[in-house]
């Protein structure tokens, strides 16, 4: 989602972002969308409960669409849209019930089962060296999860490419607190990987010309953006991905010190979806972390 996006203003204009999360993680846990794509489907249609293709309401749920049913456009990979449907514009032609889960919907979201998640350090540092980051563990003090930086002097890493290994080079550094526990460690490199993909650092232009990379950075000029903003929208694009693993996660706590005279900063929300997204983005693409992000 692009910096400023109409679609974030007229939730924001609309007081509907609490509904959009809530939404995005339902979403994102039972149907594997992204969460842009949750945003556009809920500013279209407030309120609106599960939603799916013709083609997965047929192969997975046996059911077809009403005729003159109302769909809801969303992006698809690789082609310009797809068109959705909730599950009031559908029927069963045997007459069968829709899954509880589904049927419940319409007054309340059921909740994001949690789902075992525990880091595997050395797929997350393969993934993220695929992606042109340098990732390490070290012992930090107790108040620290983790940092992420642009290093001047260029790190290598491992990129595995095409079903070869090829060493490139990185001002890319993620290090996280070996002190940390598991779950801690994963909310550190969430954390810190939303300081990059929220366009918190320079951009590295010899890695941007690598297209296989993948690693889509927005320019930003993030030296005019304060503490707060940036810590703010790190630490949302932890939540969006933590929160689509399935897990509950406050940020109220770590961002209380974030505050300005006891209110949050004006920061992008639409740039904390579109790292989430990308984050998700990559985990499905390796095979040891696929299964952390469920799809129907």
């Amino acid at each position: 989602m692009k910096a400023n996006s109409p679609i974030m203003t007229y939730l924001i204009r609309n007081d509907m972002i609490d509904d959009f999360v809530s939404y995005a993680v339902y979403m994102r846990f039972y149907a594997g969308l992204s969460y842009f794509n949750s945003a556009t489907i809920i500013a279209q249609r407030p309120g609106a409960g599960f939603a799916a293709s013709e083609a997965v309401w047929q192969k997975h749920f046996g059911r077809e669409i009403k005729p003159g049913a109302n769909p809801l456009i969303v992006m698809k990979p690789f082609a310009p849209l797809d068109l959705f449907f909730e599950a009031s514009d559908t029927f069963s032609p045997d007459g069968s019930d829709l899954p509880e889960w589904i049927a419940k919907e319409s007054s309340k979201l059921p909740e994001v089962p949690e789902i075992p998640f525990g880091l595997d350090s050395t797929a997350v540092a393969r993934m993220l060296n695929n992606h042109g980051i340098y990732y390490d563990e070290r012992e930090m003090g107790e108040r620290l999860g983790g940092i992420m930086e642009y290093h001047e002097t260029p790190l290598r890493v491992d990129a595995y490419h095409s079903r070869i290994t090829e060493s490139i080079q990185t001002h890319y550094a993620m290090v996280v607190n070996s002190r940390r526990s598991s779950i801690e460690k994963a909310a550190a490199v969430f954390h810190e990987i939303g300081h990059l993909l929220c366009g918190h650092l320079p951009q590295d232009a010899a890695l941007k010309k690598i297209n296989w990379v993948k690693l889509s950075i927005p320019k930003r000029d993030f030296e005019s953006l304060s503490a707060e903003q940036k810590e703010f929208e790190a630490e949302t694009a932890c939540m969006l991905i933590m929160n689509g693993l399935g897990f509950e996660y406050d940020r109220t706590k770590y961002l209380d010190g974030y505050l300005i005279n006891g209110r949050p900063p004006v920061y992008d929300l639409g740039m904390c979806i579109s790292a989430a997204d990308q984050f998700f983005d990559w985990m499905t693409e390796d095979a040891e972390l696929r299964h952390c992000v469920p799809r129907v």
